[in-house]
């Protein structure tokens, strides 16, 4: 599986109404003026707090992103005299800014309102505190902004630990997948699963809109997962800790018999382990698969099983010899 050539994908901007959408429940948003601009986007996940620029200090005003206003900012701006407040705000809107966010329900002073109605700058009022405010909203960008890319494979959480199964088209990663949910492991996508870099340069596996938990298998046809096996089975992502390539078995290949060295594949940049698992009749791989996520989880612990009974090999063989 050639991973360092992967194509991705990375939004380049976001609009406003995008972040109404998705964020309104979680953060009780509602639109207080300006709504005729929700339509502007923004160009990057960090967020800003206008207090320099309300002062009148704007060398190095982040316009281009979300302005958030909280305790701080509403105060002073109603310690201003109306005239001193309009100059201000005059000299702010000459960037061009995306939209403001108010936290804790606050209202700022009308002639700010108005000028915002006037410009078309949307402005969003959360009930939330204003650190929550960012939390959630930083969070929320990143995973937008983040780079993604689409496989052909499967993703299932097996024992805790991510395992994104790949190989050539009819190798078994579906029935394979499949009896893993059998035994009581979730199945997170299949088929096609989309992988997003995080911030903490973690991979994530997650399923498409449009097939979500849905699998195919050759001579069933197409199964709903949670439909059959229950909500209980399914996730809708998963951070992957293992990348498993499938392989019919090839009698002049060579596997690894000892698992001394680990190997890696990088996707999106993150380093993740992975390994060749050969495919012949007989061999039980889900069962396979799941002491390869046992033994992934010893590592991630510190434990490295082949190296501790090769070092046990070594002790001995050096007593003897002396």
């Amino acid at each position: 599986m050639d991973c360092e050539n992967l194509p991705y994908h990375c939004k380049t901007s976001i609009a406003v109404a995008r972040l109404l959408d998705e964020m309104a429940g979680d953060l009780d948003l509602r639109v207080i003026a300006g709504y005729q601009g929700i339509g502007r986007s923004f160009l990057t996940a960090d967020v800003n707090r206008p207090g320099l620029a309300l002062s009148g200090y704007l060398d190095y005003f982040a316009s281009d992103r979300i302005q958030i206003l909280g305790n701080t900012e509403i105060h002073y701006m109603e310690r201003l005299s109306p005239s001193a407040l309009q100059f201000r705000l005059e000299q702010m809107f000459s960037f061009e800014i995306p939209a403001f966010l108010l936290s804790r329900n606050l209202k700022p002073r009308p002639v700010f309102l108005d000028m915002c109605n006037r410009r078309g700058v949307p402005v969003l009022q959360s009930s939330k505190s204003t650190d929550e405010v960012i939390s959630r909203v930083i969070l929320f960008l990143a995973e937008e902004f983040s780079p993604y890319t689409m496989v052909h494979g499967t993703a299932v959480d097996c024992y805790g630990v991510g395992c994104l199964i790949v190989g050539a088209p009819g190798i078994g990663k579906s029935e394979t997948a499949l009896d893993l949910v059998e035994r009581g492991h979730l199945l997170v996508a299949d088929d096609m699963v989309t992988l997003h870099k995080q911030r903490d340069d973690a991979l994530y596996a997650e399923s498409t809109p449009v097939i979500e938990h849905h699998m195919e298998i050759r001579g069933v046809g197409i199964i709903d997962v949670k439909g059959v096996f229950g909500v209980g089975r399914v996730r809708n992502t998963k951070r992957i800790g293992l990348v498993v390539e499938l392989e019919e078995w090839k009698q002049d290949a060579h596997y690894d018999r000892t698992g001394l060295t680990d190997e890696h594949v990088t996707i999106l940049g993150v380093k993740i382990p992975y390994l060749l698992i050969p495919v012949r009749p007989g061999r039980n791989i889900a069962v396979i698969l799941e002491v390869v996520a046992l033994n992934h989880r010893l590592k991630e612990l510190g434990i490295h099983p082949a190296q501790r009974l090769n070092q046990k090999l070594i002790d001995i063989m050096t007593d003897n010899t002396l």
